[in-house]
């Protein structure tokens, strides 16, 4: 027990000395570390550790982020879902928790990385299921390169999981189930998020906001934002992962 409360103390400890989460978005990701930790030992508390810095590196790569600290409501998004499938884990004693813990937390480093890695691709961007062209940076857009590293996300995960004594069908498992969480990402960032029209500068955006003024909504839906998507995205592959273990 007090390894469960000492590793996420000082995970989130670190988050507050390098200024990346609030102080509200650190409460919630230490109490979900509490739990991912005393419930799924420390190969769970790996994988959200690697999630995290892994996350904080690839900001790196897109400017924008640099200085963008997480909110609680993107903690929540990120990570919720994982947490529940522990929770559920702990009552029903089922390997097929464990499995569907890692290939949620493996989609959500999937999609980070997708996003920030496939920032730097130079060929065109595609829409994720008519595969027409979209500007670079637009929410849905995905390239070569961004889904290279959507593969990669769950090869990192999983690799915790096999490392922890998994099997390699369900590392296998969780790789899929973590691209799948990033491309189901992109295809409803690309239909479903709000996207806006800035008045002043004519680009697309994601936020109410730019450039000092409202925006006018385009497209989608103005009560889905990025967070959302996050977490419906999660949610796609919780449920898609229990049924591919289920019948497996």
């Amino acid at each position: 027990m007090y390894i469960a409360v000492l590793l996420p103390s000082l995970l989130a400890l670190f988050a507050l000395y390098k200024n990346k989460i609030t102080v509200s978005g650190t409460i919630a990701a230490w109490i979900m570390g509490i739990i991912i930790t005393y419930v799924g030992g420390i190969y769970a508390f790996i994988a959200l550790a690697l999630t995290f810095f892994l996350t904080i590196l690839s900001d790196k790569l897109k400017k924008k982020d640099r200085d963008e600290k997480r909110t609680i409501y993107q903690m929540f998004s990120n990570v919720l879902t994982a947490t529940c499938a522990l929770i559920i884990y702990y009552f029903k004693q089922s390997e097929i928790f464990i499995v569907m813990y890692y290939a949620v937390m493996g989609g959500s480093l999937a999609d980070t990385l997708a996003s920030s890695i496939g920032s730097l691709a130079k060929g065109k961007n595609i829409n994720p299921l008519t595969f027409k062209k979209m500007n670079k940076g637009e929410s849905g857009a995905v390239s070569s390169l961004g889904l290279s590293a959507s593969f990669l996300g769950g090869f990192v995960i999983g690799a915790v999981y096999y490392l922890s004594g998994g099997d390699i069908v369900n590392y296998l498992i969780i790789i899929i189930m973590s691209a799948l969480d990033s491309y189901a990402d992109s295809v409803m960032g690309a239909y479903l998020q709000g996207k806006y029209k800035c008045s002043k500068c004519n680009k697309i955006s994601e936020y109410k906001e730019h450039c000092g003024e409202k925006t006018t909504l385009i497209r989608g839906f103005n009560f889905i934002n990025n967070d959302i998507v996050n977490l419906l995205s999660n949610i796609i592959v919780f449920i898609t992962t229990y049924i591919v273990m289920i019948i497996k």
